[in-house]
C-alpha cells in the first residue's frame, strides 16, 4: 500500500513539474498562462487560513505576501483580510459598497392608475418606494420593481421616489414621475406666465396614440399653448397655432398678428452646438417630465409611414397638423399662418441650423431652419 501511495505522489509531483501550473475546476479547462494556480468556480469562494490576532503574529518568519483572514484585527473587533507586506502585517480594508439608485422605468400610466417601474444594480437586494422624498418611512418593496398606485385623479401628473439597498446601506433617492392618463383622454394644463409661457392660460389637450410609424406613442393633437384643434388645414386663427419657440430656448412667444408676447428683445441669431436640451423643452416645463419635443427620428417616421406628402394628408391623420405658421428669425413677426406648418424637432442639423417637419399645400417632410426661427411644438409621451 505503501508503495502505491509513493506512486501516486511521485506521480503528482512530476506532473506538476512538467505543467508548472496548477488548474482547479470542474470543466477540465487549462489554467490561464499567466498563473501558476488558477481556480474556478460560480458556486464556491476560496477560504484562506481563519486565525486570531494573537496567532497571526505568532507565525514564525512570515514570507512577504504571507495572507490569512484575521478575524479581530480590524478597528472595530471583526474579521479583515490581512497581509505580511515590507516587514509588518497589512489590515487591507475595503468600503461596504451601497447600490447605485435605480434606475427610472417605463410605467403603465392608464387613467387614475401608474404602475411604476424601475430596474437596480445588481449589488441590490430589495428596494424602498415612498410617495415623498423620504427612505426612512419608505415601504420596502422587497426585490419587487414595480408597484401600481390607483385612485389618481385622471390626467394628473405623480412623483414618487424609489431607493435601492442592501446589507451595507441604502441609496439616494431616483424621482419617478408618470401621469395617470391613458391615452386617447383628454386632459387640462394650466400655464403660468413666464420664462416659458407667455401668458397664463388654462387649456385642455386631446392625445392620442397608434400613429403609424411610432405606434407605441402617445401625442398631443393641438399645438403647445393652443386654445383648442385647428378647424381646418389652413387654420389662421392665434388660438388655434398656439405658441411659437427658437430652437433650444425655452420662452414661449404668442402673437395675435399685431403684437409678440413678450415683447422683449429677439434673439436673431442662435451658434450653439446642442440639440435641444431637456432642461429647456417646453413640453416638459409646460405639460411634465412625461412629455417631450419629438425626435427627428420620430417626426420622420410618421411623415414616411404616413404618406405625409402635403397639408391634406397631415391633416387627416390623427394628429390634424395644420398651417400655424412661424415667426421670422430677424425680427418675430408672424409670417405663414394659413399658408405652412413648421414643427421642431429635437435635433439640431449644425450649431445654426435645426431639423423640422414642414408642410403646405404641396409639401410635407422633414427641413432644416436656422435656430432663430420661432416654430410650433407637438409633444410626446412614451405611452
Amino acid at each position: 500500500m505503501r508503495r502505491v501511495l509513493t506512486f501516486i505522489v511521485l506521480f503528482l509531483v512530476l506532473e506538476m513539474g512538467v505543467f508548472a501550473q496548477v488548474g482547479i475546476n470542474t470543466d477540465q479547462s487549462e489554467p490561464d498562462n499567466s498563473a501558476m494556480l488558477d481556480v474556478k468556480s460560480s458556486t464556491r469562494g476560496m477560504l484562506v487560513p481563519r486565525m486570531t490576532f494573537a496567532q497571526r503574529n505568532s507565525i514564525a518568519n512570515p514570507a512577504e505576501g504571507l495572507q490569512v483572514i484575521c478575524t479581530n484585527c480590524n478597528q472595530d473587533g471583526t474579521a479583515v483580510l490581512s497581509v505580511y507586506l515590507g516587514g509588518k502585517w497589512v489590515n487591507l480594508t475595503v468600503a461596504c459598497p451601497i447600490p447605485n439608485a435605480p434606475l427610472q422605468g417605463t410605467h403603465v400610466q392608464t387613467n387614475g392608475q401608474i404602475t411604476w417601474n424601475w430596474t437596480g444594480a445588481p449589488i441590490s437586494t430589495g428596494f424602498k418606494w415612498n410617495t415623498t422624498n423620504d427612505s426612512t418611512t419608505a415601504t420596502d418593496m422587497g426585490t419587487s420593481t414595480t408597484k401600481t398606485e390607483s385612485g389618481l385623479n385622471v390626467g394628473g401628473i405623480y412623483s414618487r421616489y424609489v431607493w435601492a439597498y442592501n446589507s451595507c446601506g441604502t441609496s439616494g433617492a431616483t424621482m419617478l414621475t408618470a401621469q395617470a392618463l391613458s391615452c386617447g383622454t383628454s386632459f387640462t394644463a394650466s400655464h403660468v406666465a413666464g420664462n416659458v409661457a407667455p401668458v397664463s392660460k388654462t387649456t385642455t389637450y386631446g392625445t392620442v396614440t397608434n400613429i403609424p410609424g411610432e405606434t407605441s406613442k402617445c401625442w398631443i393633437t393641438s399645438n403647445l399653448g393652443s386654445d383648442h384643434q385647428a378647424t381646418a388645414v389652413n387654420d389662421a386663427t392665434e388660438p388655434s397655432a398656439g405658441w411659437y419657440w427658437q430652437f433650444d430656448q425655452k420662452q414661449g412667444f404668442k402673437h395675435d398678428g399685431i403684437t409678440r408676447t413678450p415683447s422683449s428683445q429677439w434673439i436673431s441669431n442662435i451658434n450653439e452646438n446642442t440639440d435641444w436640451l431637456t432642461a429647456n423643452d417646453p413640453c416638459n416645463l409646460l405639460l411634465g417630465s412625461m412629455w417631450r419635443i419629438p425626435t427627428y427620428t420620430e417626426w420622420n417616421n410618421v411623415s414616411t409611414a404616413g404618406g405625409w406628402t402635403n397639408w391634406t394628408s397631415t391633416w387627416n391623420s390623427g394628429l390634424k397638423l395644420h398651417a400655424a405658421g412661424d415667426l421670422e428669425l430677424n425680427f418675430g413677426l408672424v409670417t405663414s399662418r394659413g399658408t405652412y406648418g413648421f414643427y421642431w424637432s429635437s435635433l439640431q442639423t449644425s450649431p445654426a441650423v435645426g431639423w423640422n417637419f414642414t408642410l403646405g399645400s404641396g409639401l410635407g417632410g422633414m427641413y432644416s431652419n436656422s435656430k432663430p426661427y420661432a416654430f410650433t411644438l407637438r409633444c410626446i409621451r412614451d405611452n
